[in-house]
């Protein structure tokens, strides 16, 4: 069972991200009584935050044409040559297929490969199959690099979703 802090960071301009964010740490603590869940807005924050936990879900929702949002252009420029060695990352994005089915989740690909150059390891990818898109830099091997949200377009259910990866991400933690 895993143990350790759990840090979900979120930027959101709409409030979609931060709502799933919410149900996210909602999920992980009703399916576990061992980490504690807490949950961060990045807008202003210090990006050390992000660094003092092992275990980091974050949340980036695509902006324009495939965009990072600003709270996160803005926290990546603070990092510095900050690195996230030995750091399992989880992430989650929300996007809109139907309006921008040629970069569908395509922060969520750029906050990854950023991620990974400075030594994060990437868990929580989630199957392709449902959603109707073009291209995303988010996916890989098949596979987006974590939960991808198209509520608006999909139908699908934030809280069911939320629970489904939540015990997906538990899972994968528990093997490591």
């Amino acid at each position: 069972m895993h143990t350790k802090p759990i840090g979900v960071f979120f930027g959101s301009t709409t409030g979609n991200t931060e709502d799933a964010a919410q149900y996210i740490a909602r999920a992980l603590c009703d399916r576990t009584d061992g980490p504690a869940v807490k949950t961060f807005d990045i807008c202003g924050m210090p990006p050390e935050r992000l660094l003092a936990f092992d275990v980091l879900i974050l949340g980036c929702p695509t902006w324009d044409e495939g965009q990072l949002q600003s709270d996160w252009n803005r926290l990546l420029e603070r990092l510095g040559e900050a690195r996230f060695d030995g750091k399992k990352i989880a992430l989650f994005g929300s996007g809109d297929a139907a309006s921008y089915p040629e970069t569908f989740q395509d922060a969520m690909g750029i906050l990854g490969k950023t991620l990974r150059e400075r030594g994060a390891t990437l868990i929580g990818a989630w199957p392709t199959e449902g959603y109707i898109f073009q291209a995303s830099k988010a996916v890989e091997n098949g596979k987006f690099l974590g939960l991808a949200l198209d509520i608006a377009n999909t139908g699908c259910e934030l809280r069911e979703l939320s629970a489904r990866w939540a015990e997906q991400l538990l899972k994968e933690l528990a093997a490591r």
